[in-house]
């Protein structure tokens, strides 16, 4: 059975492949090798792919993005009730964050509001008595009821999801297919989940995007899309392609920090959000990231004596403490 299909975005030629998990993930005969080949293919070349069959029903999808309309359909005070503080956890407000690290100066605030959801851990888990600084605690509003629930459903089918892509990414780096479940990096993984929103389009303010043009900063991501698209990906020629929303399928792409251990086998793609005329738009991102205090050097199949390492070892932690301050607004020190 084909593990790889294609979708051609005729704007720009550029073709985004669809990979089909199910076999890998029923076991069948060679499925691994040849699901692990489409997926290198895919992030060495654009560095984002649909994945479908992939085991997460669409029905939980569905329930998360009618809550997250719930949660950005609250009063504004309900909301900066659980704002983010110091950390990026909570609520974040329209204009809290702007991008600008690839296209600096962006003319205006990002049009779009958060709410970002981190891993749970009870008063006495280890992690939280070791006071690890990847530990968070979530903000969650009052009186909404089944809001927490499913979104921690969610949170957790995401990274049943995302253990299940490491084999895959393993093989398609030529390492075991345990190397990457098994690393530190993952035991546990930094992961977050973000309920987005987007207001229709200022017509006033020239240039404003929903999110700017930028790179994500983890390891990578799982991007369930609204019934409309809006994503925009820049192809290694400098074109930017829409990504279509296609229901049952989930848009993977990796981010800097694989870039980084992977010496840019993986390519972290630039992409954006451009608002709809008229009308609010929806999704829901789950961002895969590396134990916060884990250093990343260079994989062994990444380097050699004509391809050296291109980046010293970095920890996601230290990553995050060099690009906080220069993302989020809300969270700028005065």
């Amino acid at each position: 059975m084909d593990t790889i299909d294609t979708t051609l975005e005729a704007a720009a030629g550029t073709r985004i492949a669809i990979i089909d998990l199910g076999p890998y993930l029923k076991g069948e005969p060679g499925a691994l090798e040849r699901t692990a080949k489409a997926l290198g293919e895919a992030s060495e070349s654009l560095g984002f792919y649909f994945i479908k069959n992939h085991g997460v029903p669409q029905s939980l999808v569905d329930r998360v993005f009618v809550e997250a309309e719930r949660f950005h359909s609250l009063p504004l005070e309900r909301k900066m009730a659980v704002k983010c503080l110091d950390k990026v956890v909570g609520y974040l407000a329209l204009g809290g964050q702007t991008q600008r690290l690839i296209y600096k100066g962006g003319k205006h605030p990002d049009r779009s509001a958060s709410y970002y959801i981190k891993a749970e851990y009870p008063p006495d888990h280890p992690y939280r008595l070791a006071k690890h600084e990847w530990v968070f605690d979530n903000r969650w509003p009052d009186d909404l009821p089944g809001f927490r629930e499913t979104c921690l459903e969610y949170y957790d089918a995401m990274t049943a999801l995302a253990l299940k892509l490491l084999p895959l990414q393993s093989v398609a780096l030529d390492l075991p297919a345990d190397y990457l479940p098994k690393h530190d990096a993952f035991n546990p993984g930094v992961n977050t989940l973000r309920l987005l929103c987007y207001p229709p389009r200022d017509e006033g303010l020239e240039g404003q995007f929903g999110i700017s043009p930028h790179t994500d900063f983890g390891y990578m991501t799982l991007l369930a899309q609204a019934k409309r698209p809006g994503l925009e990906i820049e192809t290694r020629e400098g074109a930017w392609i829409q990504a279509p929303a296609l229901d049952g399928h989930f848009l993977v792409n990796h981010a800097d920090m694989c870039r980084r251990w992977t010496n840019d086998r993986f390519r972290s793609a630039p992409h954006r959000v451009i608002n709809l005329r008229g009308e609010t738009r929806y999704s829901i991102p789950f961002f895969v990231g590396t134990r916060w205090d884990v250093k990343l050097p260079c994989l062994p199949t990444c380097q050699g004596p004509d391809n050296p390492p291109r980046y010293p070892a970095m920890s996601f932690g230290e990553y995050m403490a060099e690009l906080t301050p220069k993302i989020y607004d809300a969270l700028r020190k005065p």
